[in-house]
């Protein structure tokens, strides 16, 4: 039986319907994220009406324990043998229904101020915990999809990031549309825990059909436990930790990438309310839908860029292309203008798109420079590394948002308008939504373009090589030694 199961043949090249679907569990995570993202701040300012400082604290300390522990989240799916449905694949099936209870959660309003917004935060940390998990999965798929062939790691990536902003199409009429009926119609407070519910509970069920998509790419069963136990595939804690910091190109992102959030943290928020004080709500799933439809076309056209221009200079075009477009904006139709507003916005996001979608590519070949320094298959912990910017991000958005907004002197009453909104709650609304962006972007665009120069396409390719007869040859003696062993039997 064991015999058998190391024979276990996984596929050799990548199939369509493999690339085509990838990505489609990021195309419902893209519901869920934009509710945590655009709303929960929102919900806990003026829906729960919970106080600012409470709010900055429970947000703060969430996203902290979270950001600390993605390390440990990521190098669990490398660190812990293979479940019976795959490396990968395990996750994202027995996690996902995790996330529904707690998000759904976080849009609560129960007991007293202190009772709620612990609840709310401790849940927003373990939503965090079990939506990591296949989340990661999901994109430590792209390395097992893409067997090795840089250009199919491109093409995967720019159909992940093709799914994700074909989301927002549905998402500018449907969800949009949607929270601001059920808002109108039923209690805010219940309306809210809805949309979580329903857009968690589609994020889980894209993940089991993801599976399926990908079914056949892993050894799964006792051939997941056998090629789990291989000398080859063993991690040590150490190995986890060295794929990270001596890693130099991955740790010019991650750098880059932290100092960016640092100053890009509040504006998604900062976007829920441009269109409650600056804003007719009407531009606001407009303005999703067209973007998200320019989106979808440059993500489908980044696997274009990238293997064109190089991912890492489709990375730089696309940082430079929401630059110029924020000041713009920020200069000439921020407070009065938003049909300008939208129309540069869709020009930039082509671009923007190609940043998107090629940095995860960077990211996979930050797996591959790890698989060819150390000998080992730490591309969970990688590739999961992504997440800790995020994480760093929203951790400050919990004191970046409540700071700004009680400078400009925050209202939440529901009954002021945009004619009675004060412009210096506009302006720092403005402030959170394009200044800062602007600062981080340019920031990470230096640092971009001088420190990520070590990893050519010349350079992965001749990688990948070595890696490929490194493995070859480390089979061939298992093989020639289980061979030995047989015969010795005999």
């Amino acid at each position: 039986m064991e015999q058998q199961t190391q024979q276990q043949q996984l596929p050799t090249t990548l199939s369509k319907k493999a690339l085509n679907l990838y990505g489609i569990s990021d195309f419902a995570f893209s519901f869920k994220g934009n509710v945590e993202n655009f709303f929960w701040m929102y919900y806990l300012t003026n829906v729960a009406q919970y106080p600012l400082v409470g709010i900055g604290l429970a947000n703060s300390i969430a996203y902290t324990v979270d950001t600390f522990l993605q390390p440990v989240y990521s190098g669990l799916i490398d660190f812990l043998k293979p479940m019976k449905w795959g490396k990968n694949s395990s996750y994202m099936l027995i996690f996902s229904p995790m996330v529904i209870v707690f998000f759904t959660l976080c849009f609560s309003r129960i007991g007293s101020e202190t009772v709620g917004l612990f609840i709310c935060g401790i849940s927003m940390f373990l939503q965090c915990f079990f939506r990591h998990m296949p989340w990661t999965a999901n994109l430590n798929m792209m390395n097992v999809l893409s067997l090795g062939n840089r250009d199919n790691r491109v093409m995967l990536a720019s159909r992940r990031a093709t799914w994700t902003a074909a989301s927002g199409i549905i998402y500018s009429y449907g969800v949009l549309n949607l929270i601001n009926h059920l808002e109108r119609t039923i209690d805010p407070l219940i309306a809210y825990a809805v949309i979580a519910a329903l857009t968690s509970g589609f994020y889980c069920l894209a993940n089991w059909f993801s599976v399926w998509a990908n079914k056949g790419y892993e050894y799964t069963g006792e051939a997941a436990k056998v090629e789990g136990q291989r000398e080859m595939n063993v991690v040590t804690m150490g190995d986890l930790i060295k794929s990270i910091i001596q890693n130099p190109p991955l740790l010019t992102i991650l750098i880059g990438a932290i100092i960016s959030s640092c100053f890009t943290s509040a504006s998604m928020t900062g976007t829920t309310y441009t269109f409650r004080y600056i804003f007719d709500y009407s531009w606001y799933p407009l303005q999703t839908l067209l973007g998200s439809i320019v989106g979808t076309f440059g993500s489908f056209f980044a696997g274009w860029a990238g293997k064109t221009f190089g991912s890492r200079n489709a990375v730089i075009l696309g940082n430079l292309g929401g630059i110029l477009s924020n000041v713009i904006i920020a200069l000439f139709f921020a407070y009065d203008n938003p049909l300008a507003v939208t129309i540069v916005m869709c020009v930039a996001r082509v671009l923007t798109s190609f940043s998107g979608a090629n940095m995860t590519a960077l990211y996979g070949d930050c797996v591959t420079y790890a698989k060819w320094k150390f000998g080992k298959d730490t591309s969970a912990m990688v590739m999961g590394s992504q997440t800790i910017p995020i994480k760093v991000g929203l951790t400050l958005r919990g004191i970046t948002v409540p700071v700004i907004l009680s400078m400009v002197n925050f209202d939440p009453d529901p009954n002021i308008d945009q004619s009675n909104a004060p412009f210096e709650l506009k302006r720092g609304i403005v402030i959170m939504t394009r200044w800062l962006p602007i600062i981080g972007s340019i920031i990470y665009t230096f640092i971009i373009f001088f420190g990520f120069r070590m990893l050519s396409p010349e350079r992965m390719d001749q990688m990948q090589k070595e890696i490929d007869e490194r493995e070859a040859a480390q089979r061939a003696e298992a093989e020639a030694a289980a061979a030995a062993g047989t015969t010795a039997g005999d």
